[in-house]
């Protein structure tokens, strides 16, 4: 594995040790109404027999440094709903609403008018309120154009009939638009370390900023509420990659095939940059694919000709 990203095992434990404690500390705040957390991506709470609400908090990570370095805000607010939209998908939930959280030195103008535009065009898509927020100045922390997003989504859950992971299901894939919001501190390392002039710089024909500045999918819009009576798992490739993502959504003794051998030209960026193997690029990207979901194979059809929707593995 790469030094640019590499944990120690040591690390791996203590992370490990301080996650088992807050764990205890949050559940010790629980009535019988909450369902927790069960796949990891969104939490639930039972405010009926029939429905239940989900929860999903995120942020864009350090893809906010270099909007604020590029000037470049028009797709940084849909990173943030698609952060938590995708994640409430993952439980079958339809968005209700979403509350942002924006911090920075001062608010300037066009940086905060875009970034607003930008969350409001993504909540549209996916027929989302855009409720509230918080906007702080801390000149302290924040230094020229840098900034930070992070926000909290809210939807509806209609109970579901349970659907049994089985031999021969299939696994089909969602296409990613790109890097979406993960494995930024590595390719903002590699932009540094290899003295990239990322306003200039070009890419497979296209400006490398346009490539990297690629705002997340909305899986909600490819993916219907009727569809979801078909699909028995879900899982939202972000940080920790495909297979680290992918099981989250599966029982832990299920076997499974997964082929992703051809990867998106974006990722020639950096492999032209950076020795590491598909593996790793693995446990760090979507490498093509921002969600992943399980169907029986009698619902092939229904599903594979539609665009980004692709067939990449099989349960064993």
């Amino acid at each position: 594995m790469s030094k640019l990203y590499k944990k120690s095992g040591v690390d791996v434990i203590k992370t490990d040790k301080l996650i088992s404690q807050a764990l205890k500390f949050i559940k010790s705040t629980h009535n019988e109404k909450v369902l927790g957390n069960k796949l990891g991506f969104s939490a639930e709470y039972r405010v009926s027999k029939e429905i239940t609400l989900c929860a999903a908090t995120d942020g864009v990570g350090t893809k906010a440094i270099l909007a604020a370095e590029l000037d470049h805000y028009k797709g940084i607010g849909q990173d943030l709903i698609a952060m938590c939209s995708n994640d409430i998908l993952c439980n079958k939930a339809k968005p209700l609403f979403f509350l942002d959280y924006f911090a920075c030195n001062s608010v300037k103008s066009k940086q905060y008018t875009e970034i607003l535009k930008s969350i409001t065009i993504a909540c549209k898509k996916i027929n989302c309120s855009l409720v509230g927020g918080e906007t702080a100045e801390m000149p302290s922390l924040y230094k020229g154009n840098h900034f930070d997003l992070a926000g909290f989504l809210i939807g509806i859950k209609e109970k579901h009939k349970l659907l049994k992971i089985s031999k021969g299901d299939l696994i089909i894939g969602v296409k990613s638009n790109g890097f979406h919001s993960n494995g930024y501190s590595l390719i903002r390392k590699i932009i540094k370390q290899n003295k990239i002039n990322l306003k200039r710089a070009v890419f497979n024909k296209q400006k490398l900023s346009d490539l990297i500045m690629r705002p997340t999918r909305l899986y909600h819009q490819l993916i219907s509420y009727n569809d979801l009576k078909y699909i028995k798992t879900l899982s939202h490739i972000t940080g920790g990659g495909i297979l680290s993502n992918f099981k989250r959504s599966i029982p832990k003794a299920t076997k499974f095939d997964l082929n992703i051998n051809k990867l998106p030209k974006e990722y020639d960026f950096i492999k032209d940059n950076i020795n590491i193997s598909n593996i790793e690029l693995m446990e760090i990207f979507n490498c093509g694919i921002g969600m992943i979901f399980i169907i029986n194979k009698k619902y092939y059809n229904k599903f594979i000709k539609r665009n980004f929707f692709k067939l990449i593995g099989e349960i064993k």
